[in-house]
């Protein structure tokens, strides 16, 4: 069996795939976060393996010779006829490899996210291979080397931070099995890698989202050229799988000044960059909410039957107010899966902070406690600089490339009822990361007031 007939390249860090059941393709894409390999390379592997029957035809090109799409059939139906909601039932499954995780999060939050699901590689669970230097800093020699020596920096502090958490876990868990303390110093020491660092993500999404999702990072022409390079690759290989159905793809004037808005540096009100010690909420009082209140007229059903699996009726999406959190890059490009939220996305910059890890904060004083706050703090500094340097230079497209992921970040978004609810029972599972397992505790707290449906409870992560 040929590959070819699976995947719409062999060799690009783009590709989409075809001819394979759904199923199959989510599976393996579940393998994206734990595995360091690609998606190819694992296909090919149940291919080699004789697991899969799959037909050795290429169906695609079959479909392309035909009437219906050679006649003009699918474009007259699909788009001349102003039928675009033919492109909600047409889908795509793709894979974007050796990104950098800056890139990752601006796909994960465009406006047309919530029509898309992700997989990515977890830099909890595998170590990182390398990082991205964009071509924008082929123009300036010395700013390229200082990024990349910089870059050079961040991974060999991650090689040191892995060793000093795992002892620092131990010490604190002696009981508790290597390999558990090794995930968690991974966890952990990852706080020290720049969100220029690689990664690969799996991408499923309808024909209309994956479109809007194109024009929206085509906008990024002038800021990033790996943005823009990679949105073109995205619409050159799902028009391979969905040939009619993949257009206007073209940023417009709104998706630029968007763009344009997005990297505009906010001001700060500290002069000197804060260090935290966690996470935080922050609740927006001046802000519009309203509270929830059982009408006669809503559909409920019986909130004290609903387990960890059952979501909140729709309805309860109007209930709600504006927070902001403030974490680490880490946990915020955890919290942005969660898109029942409504997030503000805002530029990530270095004078918003840096956010200790746990096991640090409750270690302090400690000799290997110290050492790694020393590390941190040392870098944050230097990706501080790094980043004005940048801006100076007129890259603020390229800035964000050297923050840090424990790196302080806010997070303003509308907290509705049923979001909450999805959040908190998700994210306070024990398997959850600690910060983020924070966040829903503080979250869960503040939010008690809601919980005047009968027998509704935020957190039900223990009801089976």
């Amino acid at each position: 069996m040929k590959l070819e007939n699976y995947v719409t390249s062999i060799e690009d860090n783009v590709y989409a795939i075809k001819n394979v059941p759904t199923e199959v393709v989510g599976t393996v894409f579940a393998k994206v976060s734990r595995s360091p390999r690609s998606f190819r390379d694992n296909l090919f592997e149940l291919i080699k393996e004789d697991m899969l029957h799959l037909p050795d035809v290429d169906m695609i090109a079959m479909f392309k010779q035909s009437n219906a799409h050679a006649g003009g059939f699918m474009k007259k139906w699909g788009v001349d006829y102003g039928h675009s909601s033919i492109k909600e039932h047409a889908f795509a499954q793709f894979c974007i490899e050796g990104v950098s995780r800056w890139f990752t999060e601006a796909l994960e939050t465009v406006q047309a996210a919530k029509w898309l699901s992700f997989t990515e590689f977890s830099l909890r669970y595998q170590k990182p291979e390398d990082f991205v230097v964009p071509v924008e800093l082929d123009e300036h020699p010395e700013i390229k080397e200082r990024y990349i020596a910089f870059g050079q920096r961040c991974f060999e502090c991650y090689e040191e931070l892995v060793p000093l958490f795992f002892a620092l876990i131990k010490a604190k868990n002696p009981e508790m099995k290597d390999g558990a303390a090794e995930k968690l110093a991974y966890e952990n020491a990852r706080n020290a890698l720049p969100l220029a660092t690689k990664s690969n993500v799996a991408i499923t999404g309808n024909a209309r989202a994956i479109s809007d999702a194109i024009a929206e990072l085509l906008a990024h022409e002038g800021y990033s050229q790996e943005f823009v390079e990679t949105a073109e690759k995205v619409r050159i290989h799902t028009t391979e799988v969905l040939p009619s159905l993949i257009s206007h793809t073209e940023a417009t004037p709104f998706h630029r000044s968007y763009v344009a808005d997005f990297y505009h540096r906010r001001a700060v009100k500290q002069t000197e960059l804060p260090l935290y010690s966690g996470p935080f909420v922050e609740v927006e009082d001046a802000a519009p909410a309203l509270a929830f209140v059982h009408n006669a007229d809503m559909t409920l059903g019986d909130a004290s039957l609903m387990n960890r699996f059952n979501e909140l009726p729709a309805v309860t999406r109007a209930f709600g107010k504006r927070i902001a959190v403030v974490c680490s890059e880490g946990c915020h490009h955890q919290i942005i899966r969660h898109r029942a939220f409504d997030f503000s996305i805002q530029l990530p910059d270095t004078r918003y902070g840096f956010i200790l890890p746990q096991e640090v904060v409750e270690a302090t004083g400690a000799e290997t406690a110290d050492r790694i706050t020393d590390i941190c703090l040392s870098l944050h500094a230097e990706s501080h600089e790094l980043y004005e340097a940048l801006v100076v230079a007129g890259l603020i497209g390229i800035a964000p490339y050297v923050v840090l992921n424990g790196n302080a970040r806010r997070l303003p978004f509308y907290a509705n009822m049923y979001g909450l609810a999805h959040f908190v029972t998700l994210r306070k599972e024990e398997y959850a990361q600690d910060e983020i397992r924070s966040v829903a505790g503080q979250l869960e707290h503040v939010f008690t007031d809601m919980q005047q449906l009968p027998g509704f409870e935020l957190d039900r992560h223990t009801k089976k």
